[in-house]
């Protein structure tokens, strides 16, 4: 049976990835030049030597990828078996919105689906040190927002992000969980049991391979994909130690994304003066009360 050219791209680009290592801004340089996945890989290492931020030792790299085209194949195909779906930015189904980032991930490994672009989304997160109040509060808000019609994004980091989920489904929505690892790194107590949950109507979503472990910067780059994969981000939990939320709050101010910070009085004294402060001069907007979930949901558009 012949290869769709969905898979045929995916193997291109993650030999490129993988075998290449190329870096997702080398990628869009290349592709400015040469136009293709395709092209790339039958470029010639002198052709690449002359692109301007491409080394001699990469250009070789480079020039060699296309030797691996078939293991990516077989590597891309195992995990269609697995259930994970390879897409690349050249997919129609790949998320538009994440086009607004100056790096959009060229790869993406998805169990279930990205979030419909025919349909609202948030991200909502609150402070990784999360208190019984802070993941009431998220869950209210989440279930709101679900019944609303509103998709939900958030991790698998527990605490508040759990609550998302939790609220989500409550509410007879979906959700979606971004991960800063692979998928074969996930937890299988607390977070194997939620990811098959949200699988089954939503998806859980990584740049990352699904062999790959987390490092350090894997968190800035999967809080980044929590910006830029919706349409607007909502904090429900923040504190002056929080630095995910102050983070993903530069990050919308960055790219112009709408961000609200959620407090309310019934739930306790979720976020300190500092954090407050700091979230207005990024530009989010401080609702206060779940009541006005509903306003957030009609900004969307």
């Amino acid at each position: 049976m012949a290869e769709s050219p969905v898979s045929s791209t995916a193997a291109e680009v993650l030999a490129l990835l993988r075998y290449g290592k190329v870096t997702p801004r080398v990628l869009d340089l290349l592709l400015q030049h040469f136009g293709s996945p395709t092209e790339i890989l039958g470029a010639s290492t002198a052709s690449l030597r002359k692109l301007s931020g491409v080394t001699a030792g990469s250009a070789e790299r480079i020039a060699a990828t296309s030797k691996h085209l078939d293991e990516a194949r077989k590597y891309v195909a195992g995990l269609n078996h697995r259930g994970i779906t390879v897409l690349t930015r050249f997919d129609d189904n790949y998320g538009h919105l994440l086009f607004e980032l100056n790096d959009p991930p060229p790869l993406l490994y998805v169990r279930g689906t990205l979030p419909s672009a025919q349909e609202k989304s948030v991200t909502l997160v609150g402070s990784r040190q999360a208190t019984a109040d802070g993941i009431a509060l998220t869950t209210r808000v989440a279930q709101q927002f679900a019944q609303a019609g509103v998709q939900i994004i958030s991790s698998l980091d527990g605490g508040n992000d759990s609550a998302a989920h939790l609220g989500a489904r409550r509410g007879g929505g979906k959700s979606f969980a971004l991960l800063a690892s692979g998928f074969d790194e996930l937890d299988s107590q607390t977070q194997v049991p939620i990811a098959i949950d949200i699988a089954q109507s939503g998806g859980v979503i990584s740049e990352f391979a699904p062999d790959s472990t987390q490092v350090p910067e894997a968190l800035e780059v999967s809080d980044r994909l929590l910006v830029g994969i919706s349409q607007a981000t909502v904090i429900t939990e923040i504190y002056q130690e929080s630095r995910r939320e102050h983070d993903l709050l530069m990050f919308c101010n960055q790219i112009g994304k709408m961000v609200f910070v959620v407090v309310d009085d019934a739930f306790g004294p979720l976020a300190d003066h500092e954090s407050l402060t700091h979230a207005a001069a990024c530009g989010a907007i401080v609702l206060h009360g779940t009541g006005q979930v509903g306003d957030i949901a009609r900004s969307l558009v």
